[in-house]
């Protein structure tokens, strides 16, 4: 009789909490190897069958005594799931999740064991990206922030600015328990993650920012991104014409159609590859486009991360592709007096997303700093 529960789905079930309590040992013993101590029951049966394991018990008495042997199953499993459950949040689950801020339902996931990692953004965009050999090493807690949320309690556009922005990724961090973590957000919401870390520094003990604008909607992107565009191949160039030339219904698309449709028609500036297809990567999404456009246009216009320049303690670690267009790795320096522990690490076969393009570098890059940093193996 093959063991039914191995300590891969203990995991799954009661998230990577479960080795280190001191009734693990116990629960995993009886639970993974019960016929250590049903075996005894089932000697006697007569008849091979595929019930119960591979044999029909018919003995009255040894069924009573399973039925005393599979109810204590069930209460230990129940006390199990009790004494895990520190708060009400989910762990290491497969299904999603929601908290409540401001009237908004943001939906979250977790994925992974180890030290927590609250990257902020999408919960169905950004696990795509990422490779799930990173979920060994770090408990990634995926979660949308408001633009991306299917139950979105709309707002005053008005009274949406950075500092409100900040306050909803601590009403995250809150509902979620999390205490001195990793953030960790891509393209806009690396920005984000790092002006988080400007007003609550005691949070987190490591920033990482993947392809994020460090400055915004001033002189100086501007002159970064066109002079970057200027070295790109004369086919990048052409095949980003043509695209554009053949968008014709786009004004017309919201929300993710119309999110989806201007990312892939910006291939050549998003992608290493310039022929690359995200539509995948964009299912399942709901986007409030009034709110990511006062986003870009209005919260993050005329934005430097370094002006004025706010002191970051922890280990920051910074990555950028070469061939990304749109958020110009020439926008950042390789040094900051403000950030004394800074890393920056660049990809050069990859555009907007390092960490799906050039999966296993990053995976390395990202490993060595979190090894070099935490003494995570």
């Amino acid at each position: 009789m093959r063991t039914f529960l191995s300590d891969n789905i203990l995991l799954k079930l009661f998230g990577p909490e479960f080795r280190s309590h001191p009734f693990s040992l116990l629960v995993f013993k009886f639970i993974s190897k019960p016929y250590l101590y049903i075996k005894p029951l089932y000697l006697n049966c007569k008849h091979r069958s595929p019930i119960v394991g591979g044999y029909l018990i018919e003995n009255l008495y040894s069924m009573k005594r399973i039925s005393k042997y599979l109810l204590l199953i069930f209460i230990i499993l129940n006390i199990n799931a009790v004494l895990f459950a520190q708060n009400p949040i989910a762990t290491n689950s497969t299904n999603f999740n929601y908290i409540e801020v401001d009237g908004s339902k943001l939906q979250y996931i977790i994925k992974g064991e180890g030290m927590p990692c609250l990257v902020i953004g999408s919960s169905v965009y950004y696990p795509k990206t990422f490779s799930t050999k990173l979920y060994n090493h770090l408990k990634f807690y995926f979660v949308d922030m408001k633009w991306f949320a299917k139950d979105y309690a709309p707002e005053n556009m008005d009274t949406v600015n950075i500092s409100t922005i900040v306050d909803d990724v601590e009403q995250i961090r809150q509902k979620l328990g999390l205490n001195k973590l990793l953030i960790m957000g891509h393209s806009i919401h690396g920005t984000i993650a790092t002006e988080y870390v400007k007003r609550y520094p005691d949070k987190v003990v490591g920033l990482i920012i993947l392809d994020s604008p460090c400055e915004w909607g001033d002189t100086k992107y501007d002159e970064k991104s066109k002079a970057l565009w200027l070295t790109a191949s004369p086919e990048r160039k052409k095949l980003q014409e043509e695209n554009w030339g053949n968008v014709k219904e786009v004004d017309r698309l919201t929300g993710k159609d119309e999110a989806a449709k201007v990312y892939n028609t910006m291939s050549p500036q998003y992608w290493f590859n310039p022929r690359y297809d995200a539509t995948w990567l964009w299912d399942g999404m709901v986007v409030h486009s009034e709110l990511t456009q006062h986003l870009f246009t209005k919260v993050f216009q005329n934005y430097n991360m370094f002006n004025p320049a706010v002191k970051i303690n922890i280990p920051v670690l910074v990555t950028l592709g070469k061939f990304d267009y749109v958020i110009p790795y020439t926008l950042w320096r390789t040094k900051y007096s403000s950030i004394p522990d800074f890393t920056i690490a660049h990809f050069e076969k990859s555009g907007h997303t390092p960490q799906l393009e050039e999966a296993d570098l990053f995976n390395k890059t990202l490993l060595n700093w979190l090894k070099t940093k935490f003494n995570i193996q």
